[in-house]
C-alpha cells in the first residue's frame, strides 16, 4: 500500500518565557510540537545550539524530523517536518528528509503542506560507508552500531553537537533498525528518550535499555554485526554489505517465528478435523 506522502511543517520559537508555534500547515498539532520543544530541554548556562537534528515520535501515528538552532535574536528555533510513520519506515533516514526541505526561519502564519516525491531513497553504497569509516572515529562508530543493534542506547557527553558522528552512525545501521530508533545530533536533555544522542548531561536509563557512555562504547565487545560490516566494507563485498543492511531486527525475527507457529497450529487443527 502506498504510504501517505504528505509532510506537515511548522516553525516553533522557544525563549525563557516559553515556546510557541509561529508558522504551521493546516491541522498541525501545535500542542504536540510545543511539548517536544519543551522536552528538548532548558539551555544549560553557556551552551550554544548552532545546529541540532533529531527525530522522535509525534503522536501515535506520526514521526517528527526536527531541526533546532539558535536564532540571531538569541531565541531557539525549531523547524518541524511531520510525516506518517509508514512513510518514515519506507525512507529510514531523518537526515536525508531534513536535507531535502531546508527551513524558512522567517515564515509566519499559514504554511503549505510538503509532499515527498514518489520515490525511495537511493541504496547506500559501499563507497559511502567506506568514506564514513575513513572520515570518522572507527572504534566509536562501529561500537555504537553494534550497541544499538543489541538494544542499548549510546551517548556522547559533550557541550557541542556532533552531527558528522550521528549522521555516519545512521548510515551504518541496518534498514529496519534505524527505522525503529531515534537519533539526536544534540539535545539539552534526555526527556525525549533518544537512542543515540549528543548532549551536555548523561541520561538516566529507561524502558529497560542500558545507556552506554563514550568510554563504554569504545570498549564494547565486538560481535557479529560490527565484525561482518567492517569486513564487508574493507573487502569490497557488496553482496554481503547489502545482506547486512537488510537484516531483520530481533523483534522481526520473533514476530516471524510467531507467525510460523500460528500457521502451524492452524494447519494441525485443520488436518485433525479433516481426518
Amino acid at each position: 500500500m502506498t504510504p501517505d506522502l504528505r509532510i506537515q511543517q511548522a516553525v516553533v520559537i522557544g525563549s525563557a518565557r516559553g515556546v510557541r508555534v509561529v508558522a504551521q500547515t493546516d491541522d498541525f498539532d501545535a500542542p504536540e510540537a510545543e511539548r517536544i520543544a519543551v522536552l528538548f530541554g532548558p539551555r544549560p548556562t553557556g551552551v550554544a545550539c548552532p545546529l541540532a537534528l533529531f527525530a522522535c515520535p509525534f503522536g501515535a501515528k506520526n514521526v517528527a524530523v526536527v531541526r533546532a538552532e539558535d536564532r540571531p535574536d538569541g531565541r531557539l528555533g525549531f523547524r518541524f517536518l511531520v510525516l506518517a510513520r509508514n512513510l518514515y519506515v519506507h525512507l529510514g533516514d531523518p537526515f536525508a528528509i531534513a536535507d531535502r526541505y531546508p527551513p524558512d526561519w522567517n515564515a509566519t502564519g499559514r504554511l503549505a503542506d510538503l509532499e515527498w516525491p514518489m520515490e525511495v531513497l537511493p541504496e547506500r553504497t559501499l563507497e559511502q560507508l567506506d568514506a564514513v569509516l575513513k572520515r570518522g572515529d572507527v572504534s566509536l562508530l562501529l561500537g555504537s552500531a553494534q550497541a544499538l543493534v543489541d538494544g542499548n542506547r549510546v551517548l556522547l557527553n559533550r557541550t557541542e553537537a556532533a552531527e558528522p558522528f550521528v549522521r555516519g552512525l545512521w548510515q551504518l545501521l541496518p534498514d529496519r533498525t534505524r527505522c525503529d530508533l531515534w537519533p539526536a545530533t544534540f539535545a539539552f536533555s534526555d526527556e525525549l528518550g533518544f537512542h543515540a544522542a549528543v548532549g551536555p548531561a548523561l541520561p538516566t536509563p529507561r524502558h529497560g535499555m542500558q545507556v552506554l557512555s563514550e568510554e563504554a562504547i569504545r570498549d564494547y565487545p565486538q560481535s557479529h554485526y560490527e565484525l561482518n560490516l567492517q569486513l564487508a566494507i574493507e573487502s569490497g563485498d557488496r553482496a554481503a554489505l547489502r545482506k547486512l543492511l537488510a537484516r531483520r531486527t530481533t523483534d522481526d525475527t520473533i514476530r516471524l517465528g510467531l507467525y510460523i507457529l500460528g500457521f502451524a497450529l492452524i494447519v494441525a487443527a485443520v488436518m485433525k478435523f479433516a481426518f
